[in-house]
């Protein structure tokens, strides 16, 4: 039945074997058998997918909540004998790994010490069935409406250069300026491959600014090492920026613009007994998220 769970989740074979850590030809034997024990055909094959009967449909909704209540009874028992313990696999975005979640995860391991983290770091938001994540730190709207989301924080953006720029060409008042006599770095996003606009908000008036970029990169670290270099103004994450400016190395700008505002989420899958390990890495987010004035706010 497990096997079978996970051949539907992650939609091959191939897969299923590889995150239950077992042969393939081991997981297609026990589908089988569990087809010919129920004298049902679960599956349809094909060699581009495999996709569920009719019955299969049925039977699958039924074995998920039942592996689900056995898992919690196990689970059940052995957190009231030890601590949470084992591996769990996390995903989440390049500026919340480097400036949130690692510089914090020796209170986690404190707090935590026979739990190992596998930290899948990117841009790019991975199948998080598929590709057999715990759980995933997400910002913005969530583009799979099946899994389960959290909210913990919210994402804003500062528009910040060095102040060796801002000597050289002055400080800009209003976002219009941006295009005419500045030099802007754009951030390419990682979905269209584009770097985003410069985005802004004062009462109901909305400013959407794209300038003919001096430079494009598609790297948080790169991309604010471009602007503490002074090669032009920047709009990154608040979160990203935040130790620079504490510093001195980038001086914000346009204080009196807001830019727009993300929801930060904790996602996981959906009928999948959530457990002891990732429950607890999942509450700890939520409290270093609140205790982060930078992600808490929202304007």
């Amino acid at each position: 039945m497990a096997a079978f769970v996970r051949v539907v989740e992650s939609g091959s074979f191939t897969k299923a074997a590889k995150t239950l850590n077992v042969p393939k030809p081991t997981v297609t034997r026990l589908v089988q058998a569990l087809e010919s024990q129920l004298n049902a055909q679960l599956l349809h094959r094909s060699t581009r997918a495999v996709t569920l009967t009719a019955e299969g449909a049925t039977y699958y909704e039924r074995t998920v909540r039942l592996l689900a209540e056995l898992e919690d009874i196990e689970a059940g028992t052995r957190s009231s004998l030890a601590r949470p313990s084992g591996k769990i696999k996390v995903e989440l975005s390049v500026a919340m790994a480097a400036m949130l979640v690692v510089p914090a995860l020796t209170d986690f391991y404190a707090r935590y010490p026979d739990i190992e983290i596998e930290l899948s770091v990117s841009n790019r938001d991975v199948d998080i069935i598929a590709d057999n994540v715990d759980c995933a730190i997400r910002t913005g709207p969530i583009a799979d409406q099946s899994l389960v989301a959290r909210r913990i924080g919210y994402l804003h953006f500062t528009t910040c250069a060095s102040p060796s720029y801002l000597e050289r060409r002055g400080v800009p008042t209003h976002p219009d300026e941006l295009s005419k006599g500045h030099d802007t770095i754009g951030m390419v996003s990682s979905r269209t491959a584009r770097p985003l606009p410069f985005v802004y908000h004062k009462d109901s008036v909305r400013l959407e600014v794209t300038p003919q970029y001096r430079l494009s990169i598609n790297d948080t670290h790169a991309y604010l090492a471009a602007g503490v270099a002074g090669l032009g103004i920047v709009q990154a994450a608040s979160i990203a920026v935040q130790d620079a400016i504490e510093s001195g190395q980038l001086v914000p700008l346009l204080e009196d613009w807001q830019s727009d505002v993300y929801a930060t989420s904790i996602v996981y899958p959906p009928n999948r007994f959530l457990s002891a390990k990732v429950r607890v890495f999942v509450d700890w987010a939520v409290d270093l998220f609140e205790h982060n004035k930078t992600v808490k706010r929202k304007s």
